[in-house]
């Protein structure tokens, strides 16, 4: 069924998909009115103004007006008339994470926008988001607390939560102030994080994307932590969320309601692979240096399934292997790093990379020849000297 088709058929079913998961989302409003500021909601959006003005300056913010322009055109599709209300800033911060605070602002993570394999899987998360800011929910645990008189366990929870949705943290970027107050914003309970499930579900598939990449997009998530044997279990704030098993079960149950037999097109995956293509290599390059080599390698091979023979991809399998460094890691590494530089289109640093995995495993010939290839493709390497320090070792 074509997209438009499925957003009609989409519309007379999802009631009965939601049923047991969540209260329908309200209907869209053209905008979202800032509170008197008499309100004590006001006080709230200030803090969040505080907030955004820091990730506004923030030098981990993507500027790119092409890459914004693209993230805000899906997040139109899918807020439709409320767009208007929503801010958009990328961040480059190689988590899976995106957030909507309470005043419009909108946090994109480059980690997200990696991970996703196409435009509707990026949908389902900011529809997620988007959900979020329309049932006020930040609000919501804020007055809560305020009536409780928790305000300060509240806030208090920020300082391990600060500028999480999913799993991210964003101390980086702002005020210490900010962070705090922002992160026990964004530290939704249980309840909270399946209306915003079934919520951007609502929002995703009325946009025309295909329904069944919700639980696509969380199986993916899910089989990524679980590659990492060293992975803690959920700490307390995440304990309060539903765990990624139950998202994949209700995310696929909401699927069946709405999708046909057979998989529906989808077009805008070429659409989101030519906005981050420019970024990939950088975005690569940060989720390396996360230190998660299990799950880099997991997310590396899961997006050469569809690029197998992309050169820069193997290179980065390289990096990830050798830095692992494991047992059979650095055999490994070799291997994929001639696989990048026989597919093309592969950093000079392949070579490089090359030579010092195979120096490692005994390979003198390899590495010789991979150090030598490399001072000539890149003569003014700043690692000029140490490369040609290898060389003079080997016997």
């Amino acid at each position: 069924m074509k997209p438009s088709l499925l957003a009609g058929y989409a519309v007379a079913m999802l009631l009965a998909a939601r049923t047991a998961l969540a209260a329908p989302l309200p209907a869209l409003p053209d905008a979202v009115a800032r509170p008197d500021a008499k309100e004590t909601e006001a006080g709230l959006w200030m803090i969040f103004d505080n907030f955004e003005n820091d990730v506004k300056n923030s030098p981990l913010r993507v500027r790119d007006p092409a890459l914004n322009s693209y993230v805000r055109d899906v997040i139109c599709k899918i807020a439709a008339s409320t767009c208007g209300s929503l801010r958009v800033y990328i961040v480059n911060d190689p988590s899976f994470n995106a957030s909507a605070a309470p005043n419009g602002m909108v946090i994109v993570n480059t980690g997200l926008l990696l991970r996703s394999e196409n435009e509707a899987q990026l949908a389902f998360v900011l529809g997620h988001e988007i959900t979020h800011f329309l049932l006020r929910h930040s609000w919501n645990r804020f007055d809560s607390a305020r009536q409780t008189s928790d305000i300060l366990a509240f806030f208090s929870l920020g300082v391990a939560a600060a500028g999480v949705a999913f799993r991210t943290n964003l101390s980086g970027l702002a005020s210490t102030a900010s962070t705090i107050a922002s992160g026990a914003m964004f530290a939704y309970n249980r309840n909270q994080e399946r209306e915003a499930d079934a919520g951007g579900f609502e929002l995703a598939v009325k946009a025309g994307y295909d329904p069944r990449q919700g639980a696509v997009l969380w199986a993916n998530v899910d089989d990524e932590e679980k590659a990492d044997p060293d992975r803690r279990e959920p700490d307390l704030f995440f304990a309060t969320h539903p765990t990624d098993d139950e998202r994949i079960r209700n995310m696929s149950k909401m699927a069946d309601e709405v999708a046909t037999v057979g998989q529906p097109s989808d077009p805008s995956i070429d659409r989101l692979a030519s906005a981050v293509q420019a970024y990939r290599g950088a975005w690569l390059d940060q989720e390396l240096n996360r230190g998660h080599l299990f799950q880099s390698i997991y997310l590396i091979q899961r997006l050469l399934k569809s690029e197998p023979k992309s050169g820069e991809l193997q290179f980065y399998l390289g990096e990830a292997y050798r830095r692992r460094n494991g047992q059979g890691d650095l055999q490994n590494a070799v291997t994929a790093y001639r696989a990048s530089i026989s597919d093309g289109g592969t950093p000079v640093s392949a070579y490089r990379g090359l030579g010092i995995a195979a120096l490692k495993t005994g390979d003198h010939d390899a590495a010789r020849e991979a150090f030598k290839d490399y001072l000539s493709l890149a003569p003014a390497a700043n690692d000029k000297a140490m490369v040609q320090s290898y060389l003079a070792r080997i016997p």
